[in-house]
């Protein structure tokens, strides 16, 4: 802005100077008084003009600098108010629109940033609130340990006590590790084409000793080999978490059915158990990182496999559905997308 005034300065100067030049010449080159009245007047004219012309620019300058003041403020305000018509076509318009685009996108990246961040406290939250138990059980029971009147069989218990718990304390760091490299995107999935029956198998062969020993039935149905775009260790991770959930929480000589059914633009794999099932309240929430049912307090566990499950699949563009009385047992419906 300085240097346009400057810029004009030395113009207008430089037209003074002519015009002053030419009117001396006519009053003492050409000596017709006429004729230097008429040059006198012109340049007068010249000058009115052009300081005239000068006054509407700056005029003008001020008024767009005044505007764009206000378009600054109105953006540091987040007001969304039109400063220039959306209507004309013009360069100011134009630079409103990219403006009001660019004000979007960060407030669209603010925004993320703050779910992020509100992400990374919630989980650190939820870390140190489950890391606590085990931390304090350990403690205690090595304090137990340091007494020298114990008898041999409380030392052999605490001692197991103690494995049980480094156990818990591996399985949730484990568990925690998954979470965090699938949700900042460290892991990413990579898709193949994959049979789905080889995953569910894989999957029942990993939890069929836990049911074994439970003298819980694994029935497995498939009418075709579904072949599917998916990452097949992770939504084999996926097919584990609810299985392993049904085993967990199905009482010994239940049942567990696993299904799998082509759709028209799904493949479904439905995980049918006998267990305790889930409070109709509670729905809505199993899926939550961390939570547990009032009916689990019985059973070993962080909350955390199902989370793990809807995310992997959820990553993949699938879904899964439940359905579940309590102690009528539950139907979970892992739906994948078909290969297009």
């Amino acid at each position: 802005m300085k240097k346009l005034e400057k810029q004009i300065e030395y113009f207008s100067i430089l037209l003074y100077a002519v015009c002053l030049v030419f009117i001396l010449y006519c009053i003492y080159g050409i000596q017709n008084y006429n004729v230097t009245k008429l040059i006198v007047c012109f340049s007068i004219i010249v000058i009115g003009i052009f300081n005239g012309v000068i006054f509407s620019v700056n005029k003008y300058i001020s008024s767009v600098l005044e505007k764009l003041t206000e378009l600054i403020n109105t953006i540091i305000d987040g007001n969304e108010e039109e400063v220039f018509s959306a209507l004309n076509d013009d360069l100011l318009s134009k630079l409103q629109n990219q403006t009001t685009k660019l004000t979007e996108i960060l407030k669209s990246q603010n925004n993320i940033l703050t779910k992020e961040k509100a992400e990374i406290q919630s989980l650190i939250s939820d870390i140190s609130h489950q890391l606590k138990t085990p931390f304090t059980n350990l403690r205690m029971y090595c304090e137990f340990l340091k007494n020298s009147d114990i008898s041999n069989e409380e030392r052999n218990e605490f001692v197991s006590i103690i494995n049980n718990q480094l156990e818990k304390f591996d399985f949730l760091m484990e568990s925690m590790i998954k979470i965090s490299r699938l949700e900042s995107g460290i892991i990413l999935l990579q898709p193949k084409k994959c049979s789905l029956d080889d995953i569910c198998l894989d999957a029942i062969k990993q939890a069929y000793v836990k049911a074994k020993s439970k003298n819980i039935e694994i029935d497995f149905k498939s009418k075709e080999d579904i072949i599917l775009l998916m990452d097949s260790k992770w939504t084999k991770e996926a097919v584990f978490n609810i299985i392993d959930n049904g085993v967990k929480y199905t009482k010994p000589y239940g049942k567990i059915a696993i299904t799998v059914k082509r759709f028209e633009m799904f493949a479904m794999i439905e995980i049918m158990d006998t267990g305790i099932g889930i409070r109709k309240e509670e729905i809505n929430n199993i899926f939550k990182r961390f939570y547990r049912g009032e009916n689990s307090e019985n059973e070993e566990g962080v909350g955390i496999g199902l989370y793990l499950s809807r995310k992997i699949i959820s990553m993949q563009k699938g879904f899964i559905k439940l359905k579940s009385e309590e102690n009528k047992g539950s139907i979970f419906s892992i739906m994948l997308p078909l290969v297009s």
